[in-house]
């Protein structure tokens, strides 16, 4: 169940290597899957989801963290209000 305004998402960037070699450790490391979307793109369904992204004209150069939001018009109204 997603809850609001909790951590929903993650994509970092795959640096360091190739997404191949990238997917290669986590997956040792963690026992992590990953599902490929295309070349420059994997996402992993572990207790949060994410993804790893290649492209560097793509990727944000720092880990990306997605909220989930009830209501898109709530949310931003109380970020601007903050």
């Amino acid at each position: 169940m997603k809850l609001n305004g909790k951590l929903d998402y993650l994509e970092l960037p795959a640096t360091g290597g190739t997404l191949d070699s990238v997917k290669s450790f986590y997956s040792a490391a963690f026992s992590w899957s990953f599902t490929d979307y295309g070349p420059t793109y994997s996402a992993f369904a572990e207790e949060l989801d994410g993804g790893f992204q290649a492209d560097a004209g793509e990727a944000s150069p720092k880990p990306l963290p997605v909220l989930y939001s009830e209501n898109l018009e709530e949310t931003l109204n109380a970020v601007e209000n903050a």
